[in-house]
């Protein structure tokens, strides 16, 4: 994409942009492309497209969320308050769809560790999630997060004592109930097995 195919892409409507035409810009924003006019000018649509999963996701989350965390706290307050929010229909959308391009577990590290942003709520909003699709992203979570790396993160050690907490039960236990296939109703029960078992009192001295 040349400059001047980004200063044309820059004139249409942005509602009109498609991911086909916005892709090659998102993958190199400020670093061969634009700069950070440009790219807050592009980027709610950008964001759009993300949430909707109509951009390479992994791909597009991690290098739009990188960019974003750089200086988006220099940022005014207006636009502080638009990520913010647009993290928060982010993650809302995707505990109402399963399965994601973007795994639960990427999200959580966007939202906590790239941008710095308080993960208790966000866990509070989970909780408070009755859809299956958000019961079986916490099945994925179970097994998933077995293999994480461990940090001292403070963010870290407060997902690490939620996920072995009652919470990650109570919605894997009401989705079971009522889950819509088998095959959902066995990823459910696998996940609960995998709490019951870290949730057992360990005695390391024998």
């Amino acid at each position: 994409m040349s400059a001047e195919q980004v200063r044309a892409t820059r004139a249409a409507p942005l509602r009109m942009l498609t991911a086909s035409a916005l892709g090659p810009y998102a993958g190199h924003a400020m670093s061969t492309w634009g700069d950070l006019d440009e790219f807050q000018h592009f980027l709610p649509r950008l964001l759009e497209l993300l949430i909707l999963e109509e951009l390479d996701g992994l791909f597009h989350a991690e290098s739009l969320m990188s960019r974003i965390a750089i200086n988006w706290r220099d940022w005014g307050q207006p636009e502080q308050e638009a990520i913010t929010a647009v993290v928060g229909a982010w993650w809302r959308h995707a505990l109402n769809h399963h399965p994601r391009d973007i795994n639960i577990m990427t999200m959580i590290e966007v939202i906590a560790d790239r941008l710095e942003l308080a993960l208790a709520p966000y866990l509070a909003e989970w909780e408070s999630n009755a859809t299956e699709a958000a019961a079986l992203h916490m099945a994925w979570l179970m097994h998933d997060f077995t293999l994480s790396v461990a940090h001292n993160a403070e963010w870290y050690a407060l997902l690490d004592n939620w996920i072995t907490g009652p919470a990650p039960a109570a919605i894997l236990e009401q989705a079971f109930f009522s889950a819509s296939s088998p095959e959902a109703a066995q990823k459910l029960s696998d996940a609960l097995e995998t709490h019951r078992i870290w949730s057992q009192p360990h005695n390391y001295s024998e």
